[in-house]
């Protein structure tokens, strides 16, 4: 039986506001895979905590050896001003984890995520109202899919790792880490993007959170 829900934040409850595409582009003497660009950016930004831009720009041009760089630096400082400003949940959201709560289920958020932005956050989608745990990267010390990561919210919850649904959109952070860590796991995939041929399979995919408790049903009718 399922007693708890994990969320993951970016793409699955609030859109983006990175392009890594584009930012990888604006790397200089760089050749480097989009997805090795992400897992190093999370690295460098997301670990752990900075007192303020210029103390996670300092470690972001470090990760990737950058120094002159008046492109990248322009585009890493609109991430953190203007586009964070922007910041909302997708519309089905509030009402979905209202249902969540009002059935019973705890609700947590674990997220690979800065701890600059956590203020913004809270004064625009108020965090702490939607989630019994709230669980940041730069809190734990560890990126998903590191097992630590789903390890420190299983010891929140206070259940059993079958007790636990993790919902995401990424196939690396999300699915493989609930996989390592026993969760059954569901990924949100919003754009619809074709995954035939992929390695990691996950257990459902849904295209919106309305779509959970259809998994939720089935979940729960295996276990009664």
């Amino acid at each position: 039986m399922i007693k708890a829900i994990v969320f993951d934040l970016w793409r699955t409850l609030i859109p983006a506001t990175v392009d890594f595409v584009h930012l990888a582009s604006l790397l200089k003497k760089q050749d480097i895979s989009v997805t090795d660009f992400i897992a190093r950016y999370e690295k460098a930004t997301q670990l752990t905590r900075h007192k303020d831009f210029a103390e996670l720009r300092r470690d972001f041009f470090k990760e990737f050896s950058q120094s002159d760089n008046e492109l990248l630096e322009q585009e890493l400082y609109e991430v953190y001003t203007n586009r964070i400003d922007k910041i909302r949940f997708f519309p089905e959201v509030v009402e979905v984890l209202k249902k969540l709560k009002s059935e019973g289920y705890k609700v947590a958020l674990l997220s690979n995520t800065e701890d600059l932005i956590a203020p913004v956050l809270e004064k625009n989608i108020k965090l702490s109202t939607h989630f019994d745990i709230f669980a940041p990267s730069y809190e734990i010390g560890a990126i998903k899919p590191d097992k630590r990561a789903f390890d420190f919210v299983l010891a929140k919850l206070k259940l059993k790792p079958s007790e636990v649904l993790m919902v995401g959109d990424s196939l690396r952070s999300d699915i493989v880490g609930a996989q390592k860590a026993g969760w059954h796991n569901c990924l949100i995939n919003r754009s619809g993007k074709i995954l035939d041929g992929a390695k990691v399979k996950p257990d459902f995919e849904i295209k919106s959170l309305d779509e959970l408790s259809r998994v939720l049903g089935v979940l729960n009718a295996t276990r009664k």
